[in-house]
């Protein structure tokens, strides 16, 4: 949600944060755009969307609180400001409701009291009305529709990780590409490492495939980059951890992304030694990085034998373009 609310933030920078109407279309199309990913993500339970609604909300109240609260101060400073607003004066009330969920419903409410006047005891000067200039009236809508995009764009990439698997959960945090600890997952589940970069003698090359083991910063990865169809990466799976699996569903997780900002298609296939394999899986990988997930069910009374492998192609077009491969791990699927 910190990418979601700075997204408003910045929306409210560029703009006429200070007038509450403003405000109010800002927050619309932001809660909009909320309920808009909603129907596009038909893989989140209803548990996970409110929750996700709440903090939503929690945000936009935060954000609101600190203009009510320096729009306050400022009238309590500024003695010209409070002289101009006669007994009864309910201007500072007019500030809209913080709870998205009512935002259409006091909106109507302002409506309303414009269309009735204020009460006749309240004496007011009358006040000139400006007129806009034409570069105003069209930029606004422009600059409306720009923080709508921007806000669409933020939340189809917060909610990319889950189309690809209910189960998952968010692996990276938003300031480290590495994965979380144990204890960090929101649903309690232990991992299991298959590879880290840490330990590259689990991986082995075919045809004129490469595996470079790179840093950027405090984290590691393995640069994998076929240069053909028929070459592959292989990632061992130890035989102690397949045993582990036998008689369970088991959630796989890659932890990767592209390397040259442009999509590429990975390939994935499993060989589980005496517990079967897990077909041919496509994933489409961008620049940012991704868990990429698939769930596997393994016979129950039968032992692997041997160990196993994860055997990956970085392009499936047969480009060359490479993948970079933080982590992958395996967990006993959580039972919906």
């Amino acid at each position: 949600m910190e990418s979601f609310e700075r997204a408003i933030r910045n929306a409210l920078a560029k703009s006429d944060a200070h007038n509450p109407a403003t405000r109010q279309r800002i927050y619309e199309a932001a809660w909009s755009a909320h309920e808009r990913a909603f129907a596009s993500n038909t893989t989140l339970s209803e548990e996970q969307k409110n929750q996700r609604r709440e903090k939503v909300k929690e945000a936009i109240s935060r954000i609101e609180a600190e203009f009510t609260t320096a729009q306050v101060e400022g009238s309590r400073i500024d003695p010209s400001l409070s002289s101009d607003l006669a007994p009864g004066d309910d201007s500072l009330e007019s500030i809209p409701a913080l709870d998205p969920t009512d935002i259409r419903i006091a909106a109507s409410k302002r409506q309303a009291s414009t269309n009735h006047g204020y009460e006749t005891t309240v004496s007011r000067k009358p006040v000139k009305k400006k007129r806009r200039s034409p570069l105003l009236r069209i930029g606004l809508p422009v600059l409306i529709i720009a923080i709508l995009g921007l806000i669409v764009f933020s939340l189809y990439n917060s909610f990319s990780n889950f189309t690809r698997s209910s189960g998952s959960s968010p692996l990276l945090s938003e300031n480290s590409m590495a994965p979380i600890k144990e204890g960090d997952d929101p649903e309690g589940r232990r991992w299991i490492n298959i590879f880290t970069p840490a330990n590259a003698t689990q991986l082995s090359v075919q045809g004129r495939a490469t595996a470079e083991i790179q840093r950027e910063g405090s984290n590691s990865f393995v640069r994998v980059q076929t240069a053909g169809v028929e070459d592959s990466v292989t990632f061992d799976v130890g035989e102690g951890v397949l045993n582990q699996l036998a008689g369970k569903k088991a959630t796989f997780d890659i932890v990767a992304r592209s390397d040259d900002g442009k999509t590429t298609q990975m390939t994935v296939i499993c060989d589980f030694a005496g517990l079967g394999d897990c077909g041919r899986r496509r994933y489409d990988v961008r620049d940012s990085v991704s868990d990429f997930l698939f769930d596997q069910e393994f016979p129950a009374g039968q032992s692997a034998g041997r160990a196993g492998k994860i055997i990956i192609n970085s392009d499936l077009s047969g480009s060359g373009k490479p993948v970079d491969i933080y982590a992958i791990r395996v967990t006993i699927a959580v039972e919906k």
